[in-house]
């Protein structure tokens, strides 16, 4: 038995196909048009990262030690300048504050910078910019005998304690 299609069905087949394939095309821009959204999003926090306040840009990481006669606090500021860092004291409240540069790769010699144009970022996860940490203190520390000390990018500050002073 030949099959035959009568014009009528043929046009409904080509029309029915049509119709799917012009439905799959909307969904995939709209899955396109999501990717690029999140694309922008992303371009926008890093390029614009600048414009929020210092306080929110960052927190460095702390450990935080409540001894026997003092109270330690150890604040990771790896690639910080100390000179660029300021403690203070506030309502209870121990305030370090400061900014870190972004780390960049160094500047390359002319030859090779005339054969490398540009540099492309794979991965940017190290936090950079202006940085504040708040850290509730307790009652009993004698803020007049503060002590710091700097080693390899981490800041510890000791306070002692008033029933220990």
């Amino acid at each position: 038995m030949p099959c035959c299609v009568s014009a009528v069905a043929l046009r409904k087949l080509l029309s029915d196909r049509y119709l799917v394939n012009r439905r799959f095309r909307a969904f995939r821009l709209l899955q396109i048009q999501g990717k690029l959204g999140d694309v922008a999003y992303e371009m926008t926090r890093v390029n614009f990262a600048g414009f929020q306040p210092l306080e929110t840009r960052w927190q460095p990481a702390v450990n935080i030690f409540l001894c026997s006669r003092c109270l330690r606090i150890c604040a990771d500021l790896a690639g910080v300048d100390p000179e660029e860092v300021e403690l203070s004291v506030n309502n209870g409240k121990l305030v370090i504050r400061g900014s870190r540069p972004a780390p960049e790769p160094s500047s390359e010699p002319q030859i090779e910078a005339a054969r490398t144009k540009s540099v492309r970022v794979l991965a940017m996860e190290i936090d950079y910019g202006g940085f504040a940490r708040e850290i509730s203190l307790p009652d009993d520390v004698d803020l007049e005998r503060v002590r710091t000390d700097w080693t390899n990018g981490i800041l510890w500050i000791e306070i002692p304690r008033l029933s220990h002073a």
